[in-house]
């Protein structure tokens, strides 16, 4: 059974940050200079791009990844697909769907540039579809990119790969990135913010905010208003996210893609397992996730080898899905870390 029919769908809750406007913070921008400051946009080189990209010090939000290295090392071509990431299939986050609505120009221009370096045969710009609390309907272009709507089951992010041509190369970008690369090239300017979705039921005024790098959550919740003291605060998606605990230490960067800050806490307690096995239904790869639990729990390292813990992209399905509210993704994360230092320490 091929594992695109396995996941879960999600509850979204994406408004109303996807259609208001962006609130940015306050911030002292930074420029950089370059040895083609004359050239036209339309003009610039393939090389001169990559240039733009490391002088703007682009982090992909969709990896982690410096863009320039990313660009530098690809050339598509025939056959070859470009892929613009603004899925955000998680509850309340649109943090990268939110720059295709509201600034589809610099998306479009950032695309434009990306492809001048890679030249792929194919281009699109992959979004969640299913965002049923909100009537704004996705765009079928934004400039001259189509768009891609990515449904089924969470995490749909699986189902990018579907859209490309079997044994043909591919580039996946985030779309906050395409952003900051339309910024270098049209004002020299660095990506010193990121894109943040604040949100959840203690909220005041819940906004997709631009803020700077480095900005610790407290600032960002201060922003955007609180109208109840938070039983808990999650860094990140509501999926993939972790709590936190000191959110005037905890600072965002370039892949924080939310904070969500909740009335009630569903990690504060948790029963033990009872076999019902919706952890296993619910596993986008098909792993045998309750075997695996008990595996970690035992600390048979081995054991969890040999059932494939490595193909675990820790989506937090089997975390969500779970009636006893254990969290199995953080225990599985704990497991591979652990089976990762034991082998280079050579005692695995």
């Amino acid at each position: 059974m091929s594992f695109f029919v396995k996941g879960i769908f999600l509850e979204q809750k994406k408004e109303p940050m996807l259609t208001r406007s962006t609130l940015v913070m306050r911030q002292e921008f930074e420029y950089f200079d370059c040895n083609f400051p004359d050239v036209a946009i339309d003009e610039l080189s393939r090389e001169q791009i990559i240039e733009l990209a490391r002088l703007a010090e682009i982090v992909d939000e969709s990896d982690g990844k410096m863009l320039w290295e990313k660009l530098e090392k690809s050339n598509l071509g025939e056959g070859g697909t470009f892929i613009v990431d603004a899925v955000d299939d998680e509850p309340y986050i649109s943090s990268q769907m939110s720059i295709g609505i509201h600034q589809p120009e610099k998306l479009a221009l950032g695309i434009e540039l990306c492809e001048r370096v890679l030249s792929p045969e194919k281009t699109y710009i992959a979004m969640y579809r299913h965002i049923l609390d909100s009537n704004f309907g996705i765009p079928k272009k934004i400039g001259k990119y189509h768009v891609k709507k990515i449904g089924g089951r969470y995490p749909a992010e699986s189902r990018v790969h579907r859209h490309i041509p079997k044994g043909k190369n591919s580039v996946i970008i985030g779309a906050c990135a395409m952003l900051h690369l339309a910024r270098a090239a049209e004002e020299s300017r660095k990506m010193t913010s990121c894109f943040i979705t604040v949100a959840g039921d203690v909220v005041k005024n819940p906004r997709n905010v631009e803020v700077p790098i480095g900005t610790t959550a407290e600032k960002i919740l201060e922003l955007c208003g609180l109208t109840e003291e938070p039983e808990a605060i999650i860094l990140g998606g509501s999926m993939t996210g972790r709590a936190i605990f000191e959110p005037e230490n905890e600072k965002v960067g370039p892949m924080t893609r939310g904070i969500i800050a909740l009335a009630r806490s569903y990690g504060t307690y948790s029963y033990t397992c009872i076999g019902c096995g919706r952890c296993d239904d619910a596993c986008p790869k098909a792993l045998s996730v309750c075997a695996m639990r008990k595996f970690a729990d035992a600390g048979k390292l081995d054991m969890l080898m040999q059932y494939d813990v490595s193909m675990c992209i820790g989506c937090g399905a089997c975390s969500y899905v779970c009636p006893s509210r254990i969290d199995i993704s953080a225990t599985l994360l704990k497991a591979k870390k652990q089976i990762e230092l034991a082998k280079k320490e050579g005692t695995l």
